[in-house]
C-alpha cells in the first residue's frame, strides 16, 4: 500500500488559449466545486491538453484540487483547471505534474531539515511538548526529554501546527525509550562478554607459548 504526501503547487498553472480557467470565486457544493464553468468533483479524471490522463481528483476544498496521479498527490489551484470535452484539463502532463511535485518535496524537505537544530522544541501527537533537540547527525536526531535522551530517526520528524513534530505521544515516547534501554544494555553486555572471551583466549595462548618456551629451554643438548 502506497503512502502519499500532498504537495501544494505554489502558483496557478496557466492553461493555453480558451482552455484557461478564469480566476473567479469558486462555489463549493458537497464534493463538487465550480470555477469558471469547470466543475471539479471528487473522483473526476483530470486530463492534459493532449487528452492524456493526469490523475483523479482526491478532494477539493474550494481553492485547490488534490490530484492523485497514482505516484504523488499534488494540490493544484482550481484556477489552473480548464474545461475540456472529457472533463477538467490541466496544462501539465502526468509526468510534468509528478516532476513539479518532486521539486516541491525536495524544497520542502530541505527547508524542514534546516529547522532541525539544537535547542529546537519538538512536539508530539496532540500538541504536547516532548523535549528539545540536543544534536543532529547523519544517523538521527537526539532528543532531550524529562526522562532522558532519546535518539530517533530523522524521517520520524515532520512539520506540524506548532512546529517540529513526531507521530507519538509523550507516553508512547517514554515507553519506546524504556523498551530501548534493555536492548542497549544487552548489547553492551554482549560486547563485554565478547571482550572478556577474547582476553581469555589471548591469555591462554600466551600461557601456552610461555610453557612451550620454558620446556624447550629445559631440554639438555645431546
Amino acid at each position: 500500500m502506497k503512502n502519499f504526501a500532498v504537495f501544494a503547487l505554489a502558483s496557478a498553472i496557466a492553461l493555453p488559449g480558451a482552455a484557461m480557467a478564469q480566476a473567479t470565486a469558486p462555489a463549493q457544493t458537497g464534493t463538487a466545486t465550480a470555477t469558471a464553468g469547470v466543475t471539479v468533483t471528487t473522483g473526476a479524471t483530470v486530463y492534459d491538453t493532449s487528452g492524456g490522463v493526469v490523475g483523479t481528483v482526491d478532494s477539493t476544498d474550494g481553492t485547490n484540487a488534490v490530484i492523485n496521479t497514482g505516484t504523488v498527490k499534488a494540490a493544484v489551484p482550481l484556477t489552473s483547471l480548464g474545461k475540456g470535452a472529457q472533463g477538467p484539463v490541466l496544462a501539465l502532463t502526468k509526468a510534468q505534474l509528478e516532476a513539479a511535485a518532486g521539486q516541491q518535496q525536495a524544497q520542502a524537505s530541505a527547508e524542514f531539515k534546516s529547522k532541525l537544530v539544537p535547542g529546537a522544541t519538538v512536539y508530539g501527537t496532540g500538541g504536547a511538548q516532548l523535549g528539545t533537540i540536543k544534536s543532529v547527525d547523519a544517523t538521527g536526531v537526539t532528543l532531550t526529554t524529562t526522562d532522558g535522551d532519546a535518539k530517533l530517526p530523522m524521517n520520524g520528524f515532520g512539520p506540524g501546527p506548532q512546529g517540529i513534530t513526531i507521530g507519538m505521544t509523550a507516553a508512547q515516547l517514554k515507553a519506546a525509550m524504556g523498551a530501548a534501554a534493555p536492548a542497549a544494555g544487552a548489547s553492551a553486555a554482549t560486547a563485554t562478554q565478547a571482550d572478556a572471551a577474547t582476553a581469555a583466549t589471548d591469555t591462554a595462548a600466551e600461557a601456552t607459548t610461555t610453557a612451550a618456551t620454558t620446556a624447550k629451554a629445559k631440554r639438555k643438548p645431546r
